[in-house]
């Protein structure tokens, strides 16, 4: 009876993904949010008509708008973030960037959407420090974090490869098709 009052949506694969990772529940209710494009990021404070000073992104500042899209994939600095040599288009949306990250990680080590759902925690956490704590969080650190918080899942090695802390992560790096 719900279904034909609402209709039937199909839902991507990647929300499954997403319920059935190994994640804590905050970090699943995070990426639903991220997902859906709910989380509260300069975009969207502006469509809520919400005045703050600046709309633009603080991890980059370089007068780009803070949208979902930006913050997660196309951000100088959220592009050094992401651990390995992984192709993203600038053309499509997050779901279907998070599909083709998924799709090209083929790890047996990791879980796909564990690192997914982490490598975002992270760049919303180092955001959120900057924002509400003025503190700036370097790569070095975003690193640092990353592995602490994989680590508290059980799902990596701790201490991380140091060429991993320092930024070599083997060529790693985001790039545009």
């Amino acid at each position: 009876m719900y279904k034909k009052l609402i209709g039937h949506h199909p839902n991507d694969p990647a929300y499954r993904w997403i319920w059935k990772s190994y994640c804590q529940p905050k970090h699943k209710i995070f990426s639903w949010l991220l997902l859906k494009d709910r989380l509260s990021i300069r975009n969207i404070l502006r469509r809520k008509h919400m005045h703050i000073d600046n709309y633009n992104c603080v991890l980059c500042n370089q007068g780009t708008e803070e949208t979902t899209e930006h913050l997660f994939l196309h951000c100088p600095f959220a592009q050094q973030c992401w651990l390995f040599n992984l192709v993203v288009s600038t053309d499509s949306g997050v779901i279907d960037n998070f599909n083709a990250i998924k799709s090209q990680l083929h790890s047996q080590f990791f879980m796909e959407a564990f690192l997914i759902i982490l490598i975002c925690w992270t760049i919303w956490t180092a955001r959120n420090e900057l924002i509400f704590k003025a503190n700036q969080i370097n790569l070095q650190d975003y690193r640092h974090n990353f592995f602490r918080g994989a680590h508290e899942h059980g799902r990596l090695f701790w201490p991380p490869r140091r060429s991993l802390l320092e930024g070599d992560s083997g060529g790693a790096s985001s790039r545009h098709r």
